[in-house]
């Protein structure tokens, strides 16, 4: 694919270092925290709307329903957030850009606004009428799944636009626009699976930090009563709970919580596994039809941000791993406990081992400047075991098949002996609370190295910004031929 070409000439867009890219980046990827938990919590709903429908589980039908009821808040934050940017910065601040921009992609706007309507009208039918529905439960869980879908296509259309900024395909005058080639983007369409897979995965992350949070609050140990008791009123008093009836309910809503808890984080670690292959094929995408971009998240200033996302990766791992130690050892399964203590070992080597730079520098045309592209016992100031190829890889991969085995073998144990629910330990709760974290930190991390590995430009060599300096092209110094595949 050629770079883009329009009949407009390379615009430069007035502003300062606030208005074009701290504003913008942080109300942007602040609108991706909310609007990607909607997309992924809605395939939660459907599937645990599902599953009550046929086994009756009590816990799937209030869960469907508490995220149900959350849409209405988030959207609505979401979506304010998201007209702030649009009417604000895009076409306040940034209206010069966004016109010359919308002249060959105004059509995916336009039906990606069609999107929105939809989901508003589906949203909100949903969560006004939830409880009266539940005399048509297959008429609701069929408007959650068109709500899906919906979202899914809202979703693809932002896609086609992120992909047209970072790698152009429309080529030849605005009045002859191809769309197709816009839609068949060699960046879309892993970068919509990397999406479909991370939405998912940031919910059921969500879910299982709430639930955590529930569960430590049900299980906290009562505080030492003061010296001097505080009067409680009649009303007060005959309205109390009694204490055994009190104790049952406190152990319903800890058990109901562990139980939310585990199904958000198995829905977080499992779908990170499956990201290593998809971010990979994502970035071999970028590299092939992108090289500049590439070359600065592998050896330019992104890529310590991008050491930053390697990290966080390992950590979501390694908090997941804990968790099924954990929960398997608090429920008397030693043995497959034992199993996953070794699992963690290893992936906590592997983390150490796999966080190293490659180079002790900003970047590597920094190294090649002040002739020490060599390794740091020759005196230079390269970490050959830092380098993306191999070591890196190999991690990756190892860090794939341990993840494997430790989700399949607690699985496999919850399966064979089922587990009790309420009997987690409140540590492991605090595990979970740490991968959520991770999880959205990753989602916020890829979001920067994405939108900056195009820098200066807004539109991949065409549209630029006005207070960044026009960097050099990659690695002046060393000829293209010779640049080497990966740090």
């Amino acid at each position: 694919m050629q770079h883009l070409i329009l009949s407009l000439s390379p615009t430069s867009v007035p502003g300062t270092l606030v208005t074009n890219t701290v504003l913008v980046g942080g109300v942007a990827l602040l609108h991706v925290l909310f609007a990607t938990f909607l997309i992924g919590s809605c395939t939660l709903v459907a599937l645990s709307e599902g599953i009550s429908m046929v086994t009756k589980d009590e816990r799937h039908e209030r869960l469907a329903r508490s995220l149900v009821h959350a849409w209405g808040y988030i959207f609505s934050t979401g979506a304010a957030i998201a007209i702030f940017f649009v009417v604000f910065v895009l076409v306040g601040m940034w209206g010069r850009f966004f016109v010359s921009f919308q002249q060959f992609t105004f059509w995916v706007w336009f039906f990606e606004a069609l999107t929105f309507v939809g989901e508003i009208v589906l949203l909100y039918t949903l969560y006004a009428n939830w409880e009266r529905l539940r005399a048509y439960r297959l008429a609701r869980l069929g408007m959650v799944l068109l709500l899906n879908i919906d979202q899914w296509f809202q979703m693809f259309l932002i896609d086609v636009i992120a992909s047209q900024m970072l790698t152009p395909t429309v080529q030849g005058a605005t009045d002859n626009i191809s769309y197709m080639l816009q839609f068949l983007n060699p960046t879309n369409l892993p970068l919509t699976i990397h999406r479909t897979i991370g939405n998912i995965a940031w919910a059921g992350a969500l879910v299982a930090l709430v639930s955590a949070f529930q569960y430590l609050r049900v299980t906290r140990r009562e505080e030492a009563p003061a010296l001097v008791p505080r009067q409680r009123s009649v009303v007060r008093a005959l309205g109390a709970m009694p204490e055994g009836e009190l104790v049952r309910e406190r152990n319903r809503e800890a058990a109901y919580w562990d139980w939310a808890g585990q199904w958000g984080m198995l829905f977080a670690f499992g779908l990170t596994i499956i990201q290593i292959w998809v971010g990979y094929s994502y970035a071999k995408e970028i590299q092939l039809h992108s090289l500049d971009s590439w070359y600065q998240m592998m050896y330019g200033w992104i890529s310590n941000i991008f050491l930053a996302q390697f990290a966080g990766l390992g950590l979501i791992f390694i908090f997941g791993v804990a968790y099924f130690w954990q929960r398997l050892k608090a429920a008397g399964q030693h043995t497959v406990a034992r199993r996953h203590q070794i699992a963690l070992i290893l992936l906590i080597l592997l983390w150490l081992f796999g966080i190293q730079p490659a180079w002790f520098a900003g970047s590597y045309p920094d190294i090649v400047a002040a002739h020490l592209a060599k390794p740091f016992w020759d005196g230079g100031l390269e970490d050959p075991f830092g380098f993306f190829f191999p070591w890196k890889v190999m991690v990756l991969i190892a860090d794939l098949l341990i993840a494997l085995y430790a989700l399949w073998s607690y699985i496999r144990a919850r399966v064979r002996t089922p587990m009790t629910m309420g009997q987690a330990t409140r540590s492991s709760q605090r595990l979970l609370i740490g991968m959520a974290v991770v999880v959205g930190l990753m989602m916020l991390i890829m979001g920067i190295i994405r939108e900056s590995s195009r820098s200066p430009y807004l539109v991949n060599q065409n549209i630029t910004i006005s207070h960044q300096v026009i960097l050099q092209q990659p690695a002046p110094n060393i000829p293209l031929s010779q640049r080497p595949i990966g740090p």
